[in-house]
């Protein structure tokens, strides 16, 4: 494993490009903050996990053949199959019941969520691709590689575990529960519209 990328400005520029991109408001934040605020931070961990995996995997399968995959990652079929996610999230969080007690989470569910809502992300797809083709983060060797995604995984998993943590306080999850159906369909109607500018931009006019 190379310390000297680890030390490096060109990863220390990566980091702070993908942290920009990781803390914008976006379909990741809003499933976990949704989770998170009606049903409280341990229903959360498998979805944080299932995110992290997900960009973890992600790095690995951009870095193995980034110039190949970057070319690709902008095709319809690809958009459209993270639209496809995001639709499915969208009618799974409008749908959702009230939190019961003694309810016993699903959590296979959230962590496969989590793990596919994160690898079919075009953003973070296209920037990785764009850093490690060597415009940001040249990959050298599968060490750098595995490096990076944990990396990345570790970022993924602090981020949206200290989220999850923030959003699942009692006074702000008492006010969700309470206000349960409207957040749900709120946040469903969210998703809704990101999963259809997604596969709109799977078609782009002109």
């Amino acid at each position: 494993m190379s310390s000297s990328l680890i030390l490096s400005t060109a990863m220390l520029q990566f980091l702070a490009a993908y942290t920009v991109i990781m803390i914008t408001p976006g379909p990741i934040g809003l499933a976990t903050g949704s989770l998170a605020s009606l049903h409280g931070f341990g229903r959360t961990i498998p979805l944080v996990a299932g995110i992290g995996a997900g960009t973890a995997v992600l790095a690995v399968l951009v870095a193995f053949g980034a110039v190949h995959l970057s070319g690709s990652l902008s095709v319809p079929a690809v958009k459209i199959a993270g639209a496809a996610v995001l639709g499915w999230m969208a009618l799974c969080i409008a749908r959702t019941a009230p939190p019961a007690i003694g309810e016993a989470p699903r959590q296979a569910g959230l962590f496969a969520g989590g793990f596919l809502i994160s690898i079919l992300s075009p953003e973070t797809a296209t920037f990785f691709a764009v850093a490690f083709m060597g415009l940001m983060l040249p990959i050298r060797t599968s060490n750098e590689m595995l490096m990076v995604a944990a990396i990345v995984a570790i970022i993924d998993i602090g981020w949206y575990g200290f989220l999850a943590v923030a959003l699942s306080r009692p006074l702000v999850r008492a006010a969700a529960v309470r206000h349960h159906r409207v957040i749900c369909r709120a946040a469903g109607i969210v998703l809704a519209m990101l999963a259809l500018v997604s596969a709109a931009s799977a078609f782009p006019l002109g």
